[in-house]
């Protein structure tokens, strides 16, 4: 499916220039001696692709704190994730986390065949347009609340919350009884084929039910059919936007007033989101848009915001955790209430830290989904 020397031209690669800024930022070999991004971009380059695969290519979280700093624009999280797909074909069984769950629940929602019971939990209260050109893509929201019962997350808050914000807004759309997982974590995991597979049958509901837009709450789904899809797939022609793009201009322009929310909160910008997608501005203008919320930034914070610790389901260990305890310190150097994150696998891993934590310092504090705090507001605005 992949050329190495394609995948040489399209990632850059040998532009890398051994300077070892890649290894400086990088959060993973801050905490592990034997991760060097430089070193893994060498070993393959000196074998031309022909050796076994560097198994230290697992460790890589997919952050892209390296590409950031890269003054060569070297893409090495796309080379990591042709190096793992190079991995898997010579037989390497991945230590996957939480007993491989998360990738059964993918791979089982590629068959064709497969009828869903995935919207039980929307409530009354929200409208929802059939048919609609738009749709809200909801995710495996409804699958973590299932599978992370024991960690009290609440993603579909996220987007229960997302969808009331569109309400408000009089933005009409849809939701597909039978969408499946976008496929970014089989792709970051080297499974293209798995990938391809969730894609077509997204691409064939989407075409049955004329979808032309896509909002989403989830910065993974939402990167994944902006970038990823239109470099996979032909004729993918639908526009893709995520809930805060939808609504900060809203409030800017004065269409959708929020309302007051009495708490401290600093913000956790997802690396897909921020870093990759660049998407900066929009949570924070809805933030500083609520009256009576006091915004505090964390030390590493846009650009510099440091990883949740874990991507893709896969060999989450004492580095990440280790990852994930720093950046809840950093939460809590702020004084903040609440840790406020515009993505459901950042709630996901800093809980599952949270919970895990062998010693009392970890930041035991409140997280909550942007839309759900945004859409809260609403709430006590209502009320008053």
């Amino acid at each position: 499916m992949f050329d190495y020397q394609s995948v040489i031209d399209n990632t850059k690669i040998r532009l890398c220039l051994d300077c070892g800024k890649c290894t400086v930022v990088c959060p993973v070999a801050r905490y592990d001696d034997e991760f060097n991004p430089r070193l893994i971009v060498q070993g393959s380059l000196s074998q031309n692709g022909l050796g076994p695969v560097d198994q230290s290519v697992w460790s890589c979280i997919a952050c892209n704190m390296c590409m950031e700093r890269c003054n060569y624009n070297v893409k090495f999280t796309d080379f990591i994730r042709y190096l793992r797909y190079e991995s898997l074909a010579e037989g390497t069984e991945v230590q996957c986390s939480h007993g491989g769950t998360p990738q059964a629940i993918m791979h089982m929602m590629a068959h064709k065949q497969i009828r869903q019971n995935r919207l039980d939990w929307l409530p009354e209260d929200i409208q929802v347009q059939k048919p609609s050109h738009t749709a809200f893509f909801v995710g495996c929201a409804p699958y973590f609340d299932v599978l992370f019962n024991d960690l009290g997350v609440k993603t579909l808050e996220g987007s229960k919350g997302a969808l009331r914000l569109l309400n408000r807004a009089r933005i009409p759309f849809t939701l597909l009884p039978n969408e499946r997982c976008c496929g970014r974590d089989l792709l970051l995991q080297g499974d293209a084929e798995g990938f391809l597979a969730l894609a077509q049958a997204n691409i064939t509901e989407f075409g049955r039910r004329g979808i032309r837009n896509i909002i989403t709450n989830c910065p993974e789904c939402y990167y994944t059919f902006k970038v990823d899809y239109p470099n996979f797939l032909e004729n993918w022609d639908i526009s893709v936007t995520h809930t805060t793009e939808i609504v900060a201009p809203l409030i800017e322009s004065g269409q959708v007033a929020l309302g007051e929310r009495q708490r401290k909160v600093t913000y956790h910008d997802p690396c897909t989101l921020g870093r990759y997608s660049r998407v900066f501005d929009q949570p924070r203008s809805i933030l500083h848009s609520m009256a009576g919320l006091e915004m505090v930034e964390m030390a590493d914070n846009r650009e510099k915001a440091l990883c949740c610790g874990a991507s893709p389901w896969v060999g989450c260990g004492s580095v990440n955790r280790q990852i994930q305890k720093e950046r809840l310190a950093q939460a809590a150097a702020t004084g903040a209430e609440i840790l406020v994150t515009a993505c459901p696998k950042c709630q996901i891993h800093l809980k599952c830290a949270q919970k895990n934590a062998e010693d009392d310092d970890v930041c035991q504090i409140e997280i909550q989904d942007i839309s759900d705090l945004a859409a809260q507001s609403l709430a006590s605005q209502e009320a008053s």
